[in-house]
């Protein structure tokens, strides 16, 4: 007997649905599917302006409510004229908090920077360039990793927008479409017009949403210094990093203070018909999806799936795809990565990053690091202070009035710190000849 095509057999089951599936439906299931995966559906949309290809997002996909929802949202709270930071910060483009920044020269301490900051901290750096150099044979308890990062060039802002990047994840959509389009011609083959009129158009609504998106322009914010202020060097610091900045006060400030903004080609007025076609979309599927034929719902279902799990897995890959694409606004800034085997490593190669050339003194960037307090503490800060203070190609040490007063399980620890900074100090010299 002759093997039957899929389309054969499932227009076959349509024409007996009403005998053999008549106990079992989807209208439930099928009408309320649109609601799930408005998170990802976010984070998919976000990342349009980032790839900057027209055919994303060509799919019937959950979650447009979530869409309506922030880009109505993002038109209520102000005026038109300012919607490209509410915008930004509504699909997650900018508003994340960065870690604490201490400016070495000026002293300013900010105990919150902005979410260019965040992204740097956050950044997986990668290639030979950035591979880590390992500092310091102690375990300690406390391995911190440290990133001198050298702004060369000036940082892209103002109207220096961000270009498009491509990415391994960018040709995944084409699966989701691609089976949106298939679901669309099965259910034409079994004559279930309904439900290709609802696929069909979840990917038109999709599609010019995601399209108007990704011709978007992401902007960071210029912040113009005062006059005569002195160079930004400062640095990044959480629990277990610390990011050594280098330039000058504008480009350090971009970095810090500086504000994302999404810009699209129509302004801000374009927000109004992406919503009203998302709405649509919702709406029409809500009320009319239940009435489609057992095979039809199937198909919007798969589609559904397909293109919901392709949303899913581009919004785990969120924070890399953004975090690649935002670097590139540095401009290819110089980069330099310490894997210090304790805190007191990771303090010795700041100090160093931050004082050796500019003669800052290094206790602003000790304290905020290590205690200096403890007799002991104090004691190695002395040393460390005078190396730098002196410029010694090797560190050195010896005792000192705050040596004479250590007990001996103090005097053991001291070793311990001496041994760290020996290898932090000789490394940062060595790579900095």
């Amino acid at each position: 007997m002759p093997l039957e095509s899929p389309l054969s057999f499932l227009t076959g089951a349509s024409a007996s649905s009403r005998l053999s599936w008549s106990h079992f439906n989807l209208d439930f299931a099928s009408g309320i599917a649109i609601f799930f995966g408005g998170k990802a559906a976010l984070s998919a949309l976000a990342l349009q302006p980032l790839y900057g290809r027209i055919w994303h997002g060509w799919y019937n996909a959950p979650g447009c409510h979530a869409i309506v929802w922030e880009l109505v949202r993002t038109l209520l709270q102000g005026s038109v004229s300012s919607y490209s930071e509410r915008l930004s910060l509504s699909l997650g483009l900018d508003g994340k908090k960065g870690p604490k920044y201490i400016a070495s020269r000026s002293g300013t301490v900010m105990q919150h920077t902005r979410h260019l900051a965040y992204v740097l901290n956050n950044r997986k750096w990668r290639g030979n360039e950035c591979k880590p150099v390992v500092v310091g044979e102690r375990r300690s308890p406390t391995p911190m990793e440290l990133i001198i990062v050298d702004l060369k060039k000036k940082v892209l802002t103002g109207n220096n927008t961000l270009p498009p990047r491509s990415s391994l994840h960018s040709s995944l959509p084409i699966i989701a479409s691609a089976t949106s389009i298939v679901a669309c011609a099965i259910c034409a083959s079994v004559e279930d017009w309904l439900s290709f009129k609802m696929i069909l158009l979840g990917i038109v609504s999709s599609g010019i949403t995601s399209f108007i998106m990704c011709t978007a322009k992401i902007t960071l914010e210029r912040l113009k210094p005062a006059d005569g202020v002195p160079p930004g060097d400062g640095m990044l610091l959480s629990d277990n990093r610390i990011v050594i900045l280098r330039g000058n006060e504008e480009d350090v400030n971009a970095v810090t203070k500086g504000k994302l903004r999404l810009k699209l080609k129509g302004g801000g007025y374009t927000l109004l018909p992406c919503a009203f076609i998302a709405l649509s979309q919702v709406t029409l599927q809500l009320v009319f999806m239940p009435f489609g034929s057992l095979p039809g719902q199937l198909m919007f279902l798969l589609s559904l799936l397909v293109s919901g799990g392709c949303n899913l897995y581009l919004s785990a890959k969120e924070d890399d795809v953004q975090s690649s694409a935002l670097i590139t606004l540095l401009n290819t800034p110089e980069v330099k990565t310490y894997e210090a085997s304790s805190r007191a490593s990771a303090a010795v190669l700041a100090c160093l990053a931050l004082c050796w050339e500019s003669g800052t003194p290094p206790k602003q960037i000790l304290k905020e690091i290590v205690p200096i307090e403890p007799r002991v503490w104090k004691a190695w800060s002395e040393f460390l202070e005078e190396n730098i203070r002196k410029k010694s190609t090797h560190f050195m040490y010896g005792d000192n009035e705050s040596t004479g007063d250590l007990d001996n399980r103090e005097g053991k620890l001291l070793l311990d710190l001496i041994d760290d900074a020996h290898a932090a100090y000789d490394q940062y010299i060595k790579d900095h000849k």
